[in-house]
């Protein structure tokens, strides 16, 4: 087993970034999504469809600022083309595994690249979920806010909604019940409770890295939701409502990154359908901008990812300013 796990290891990143795009097209295809966007692609704007590939692949880049961000904040530096190299790698596997393989993936691919230690790598994982998580819940309360729930004419009775509230409430006080009783999970709790505490430290050592990196995530998905929106336009050939975009952007993405499913794919799309059809908009329409949304990213993700391999390979094999330093010390903000 020792020699297996070994032989996996010294698998070279471009092979399990071609292997993991390649089984994300596959699940693309059993799920027929390319052929039910060509009709609505080919009737589309080309240049609204095209600026919404640039726009993608802009967001795409910001992440890779995002997770050099985050490395600099937990370990003082990094070597911006090899994380950057792994951090795309790992996008690719998000969307052939769950989000249980690809997380690790993620860190374990970043550990490899940069030399990083196994809590740090874990760190890195848990903030860049974390902001994540924060800004898409935000965002979905200040749709919620606004009324968005609430759609054009359509009107959710309050006591439903109390009752939702207090069942969801009742359900996290009997897991967190179940939780403590567990002698097992606790033993767990015990083991990672020094990492996590560990982790929590690190936007406190490095404030200015913590507040980039939570600015470019604001940003990120503000750009999302401008590549939504230009879908939407392209393919309904009306200008789509911010709050009808807010609420496609949030819930349906905020959902889809906690359930167990590749990338989310079906369940993202489903709540899409929800929310098109509370604010009356055209849920066929919103089916296809949401299945090309998942699209664009394959298409934007080897073209991001040739990039920084050729970057790499005309420096000689990365960014050697501002590397990683050999030893375990926390260098002061820089």
């Amino acid at each position: 087993l020792q020699r297996v796990l070994k032989r996996l290891t010294s698998i070279p990143t471009p092979v399990i970034f071609g292997f993991s795009l390649a089984m994300a097209l596959l699940l693309l295809w059993q799920q027929d999504a390319l052929s039910s966007i060509r009709p609505a692609i080919r009737n589309a704007d080309p240049w609204i469809i095209a600026a919404g590939l640039l726009l993608y692949l802009a967001g795409l880049a910001l992440l890779c600022v995002r997770w050099n961000l985050l490395v600099t904040m937990v370990s003082g530096a990094t070597n911006h083309l090899k994380a950057s190299e792994a951090f795309i790698t790992s996008v690719a596997v998000n969307y052939a595994a769950p989000l249980s393989l690809a997380l690790p993936s993620r860190a374990y691919l970043t550990k490899r690249a940069l030399g990083l230690g196994t809590a740090e790598t874990a760190s890195i994982t848990f903030w860049e979920v974390a902001s994540d998580l924060a800004v898409l819940a935000v965002g979905t309360m200040i749709w919620i806010a606004i009324g968005g729930w609430r759609g054009q004419g359509v009107s959710v009775d309050d006591r439903i909604l109390g009752s939702g509230i207090l069942l969801v409430l009742g359900g996290l006080i009997a897991v967190f019940i179940a939780f403590k009783r567990a002698a097992r999970l606790r033993s767990i709790v015990f083991k990672m409770r020094n990492h996590f505490t560990e982790a929590l430290k690190h936007p406190g050592r490095r404030p200015r890295q913590s507040a980039m990196a939570l600015a470019v995530t604001v940003l990120y998905w503000i750009v999302q939701g401008g590549v939504l929106y230009l879908l939407l336009k392209a393919i309904d050939g009306t200008d789509p409502k911010v709050s009808l975009v807010l609420g496609l952007t949030t819930l349906p993405i905020l959902v889809g990154m906690l359930s167990p499913v590749p990338g989310g794919a079906g369940v993202r799309e489903a709540l899409m359908i929800a929310v098109a059809s509370v604010h009356g908009a055209n849920e066929a329409n919103v089916l296809l901008a949401g299945v090309t949304y998942r699209i664009a990213l394959f298409a934007a993700i080897p073209i991001l990812y040739g990039i920084i391999r050729i970057l790499i390979a005309l420096r000689g094999g990365g960014d050697q300013q501002g590397s990683i330093p050999e030893h375990d010390g926390l260098p002061a903000d820089g």
